[in-house]
């Protein structure tokens, strides 16, 4: 696919997201809400440059539905760790900012990295660097660098767990064949 064929692909994707955000914000569909809803989208594109919604090659049903369950173990996790300390040491559970040097280049995977790192207890995004793909993450409970190094290989794991998940273009270039793991 061609980069102008793929880019009007994109904007297509990002037009349909803004009017099922439209339709959900209205909670009902009906003819006067969806013209509406495409009023607002062609609007919102006439003003302004909504960014293209990044291309994935290709999803492994299997790598995501094994990273889904790995997210939900860790949410687990670090939610009775959370807890343990609210309860029993409040005053003493101390944190670290842990700089995280990610391997991939692509976009929605670092967006998809930072959104399931934030929503588990204990972490949560302070400063992305997406020009040098640094992600900058406060973590907590943090005491020594042997735990902040877990922390940071906590993140490294999310991120290897998504890319064998999600196939983007910035991390296979040239591959369009399916592989084994894709089977």
């Amino acid at each position: 696919m061609n980069t102008a064929a793929r880019r009007i692909g994109s904007r297509l994707v990002m037009a349909a997201w803004l009017f099922a955000v439209w339709l959900m914000l209205w909670g009902r569909v009906g003819p006067l809400i969806a013209a509406g809803g495409v009023a607002v989208v062609a609007s919102a594109f006439a003003v302004s440059r909504p960014p293209a919604a990044p291309a994935l090659r290709r999803v492994r049903p299997l790598w995501f539905a094994a990273a889904l369950l790995e997210f939900a173990w860790d949410l687990l996790v670090s939610s009775l760790i959370i807890g343990r300390h609210a309860l029993y040491r409040p005053g003493r559970v101390r944190g670290a900012i842990v700089e995280v040097d990610a391997r991939t280049r692509s976009e929605l995977i670092l967006l998809a990295v930072t959104t399931s790192i934030s929503l588990r207890p204990g972490t949560l995004l302070v400063d992305p660097d997406w020009d040098r793909h640094i992600l900058r993450i406060h973590a907590m409970p943090v005491r020594s660098q042997r735990e902040a190094d877990a922390a940071r290989d906590g993140v490294l794991r999310t991120e290897e767990r998504l890319m064998r998940a999600l196939v983007t273009a910035e991390d296979t270039p040239g591959q369009d064949e399916p592989t084994r793991e894709d089977r």
